[in-house]
């Protein structure tokens, strides 16, 4: 009887810490997310580069995802939409500015998950988060999963956020996944982080294809996911604490928008929250300047460019840099 009892408490115990929650979903008290409009959040990254996995790793017939492109990961949360990576895809972001170790968290990373309705559980796309300080050598953010690995989570199957920690992904849309570089001090110089990466974990719970936490455990996350936006679906990375260059403010700036974006060739653009005079800059998809212009709420309105394709604005106010992504049509 008392080694009956000792098995009950032992496995009473094991639940309790497979159970042991890290912090819980967006709204919930002791939630570590962080809203898009947060006024802790200064500036997304400058560029991204972008290498997709499959829509499914077990089946390459099927292709890669086709959802957003490398601008789309490209300045702050809900700007320019997102980049879907695919089963174990990447996206390596820079920073002009480079993120630092402040007090508390450092960036977040954005996704678009949701709770999936009546279900107290949220669908979650989950990605590795990797830090450099010169693109070459990355050092992983280390991820736990204690979500059971009996049972695949599929497209339907809703997940508990309190059971993952260090894995972007884990908070819904508008809300981002907060890293601390603190965590890794030991490792590389964490005041000069100029890249980020970000690796789609594969989720499923077959061995062969699965991607494991910290630990060694696999992490079972939505799969398989064949569809053009398969895999972790990269919003942003915006950085809360970073090193000043180029006179760019680390705190928060005017948020613009250029309306209408889509805009047709040879159409007109504006600027949305304009209250002073600033510089936009508008650039083309190999990153050659096409034009400079001054605005003012006096004139707002600029000639959209002449020729189609997808360009980048950078809009220079208060000391500071946004940078957006303009669609324009034929």
């Amino acid at each position: 009887m008392k080694k009956f009892l000792t098995l009950i408490l032992l496995i009473l115990g094991l639940n309790a810490s497979l159970l042991a929650q890290f912090a819980p979903a967006a709204g919930l008290p002791g939630s570590t997310a962080i809203h898009k409009d947060s006024s802790i959040l200064v500036l997304g990254a400058d560029s991204v580069w972008i290498s997709r996995g499959l829509l499914n790793i077990a089946d390459s017939s099927l292709g890669f995802p086709s959802v957003g492109d490398s601008l789309s990961a490209v300045g702050r949360a809900g700007e320019n939409g997102v980049v879907s990576l695919g089963d174990g895809g990447m996206a390596v972001a820079w920073f002009r500015n480079p993120i630092k170790n402040g007090p508390g968290f450092d960036f977040a990373v954005f996704e678009n998950g949701f709770e999936i309705p009546g279900t107290s559980s949220w669908h979650m796309e989950l990605a590795f988060v990797e830090v450099s300080n010169d693109g070459k050598q990355f050092f992983r953010f280390p991820p736990r999963s204690f979500v059971d690995t009996l049972n695949q989570v599929d497209n339907f199957t809703g997940m508990n956020p309190a059971l993952v920690n260090n894995l972007a992904g884990k908070y819904s849309a508008g809300y981002g996944t907060p890293f601390d570089l603190e965590e890794l001090k030991d490792s590389l110089d964490v005041n000069v982080i100029q890249y980020v990466r970000i690796i789609d974990v594969v989720g499923s719970i077959n061995p062969a294809y699965g991607s494991r936490d910290a630990a060694g455990s696999l992490i079972n996350d939505p799969w398989p996911t064949p569809f053009p936006s398969s895999g972790f679906d990269l919003d942003a990375i915006v950085a809360i604490h970073q090193i000043v260059i180029d006179n760019v403010s680390e705190i928060n700036r005017p948020s613009f928008s250029v309306y209408p974006n889509p805009v047709q060739q040879q159409g007109t653009l504006g600027l949305q929250g304009l209250t002073k005079t600033v510089q936009l800059e508008l650039f083309d998809w190999q990153g050659k300047l096409v034009q400079a212009y001054t605005l003012s709420p006096d004139q707002p309105n600029i000639p959209a460019p002449e020729i189609p394709g997808i360009y980048v604005c950078h809009i220079h106010a208060d000391a500071s840099i946004q940078t957006l992504k303009l669609i324009v049509l034929p």
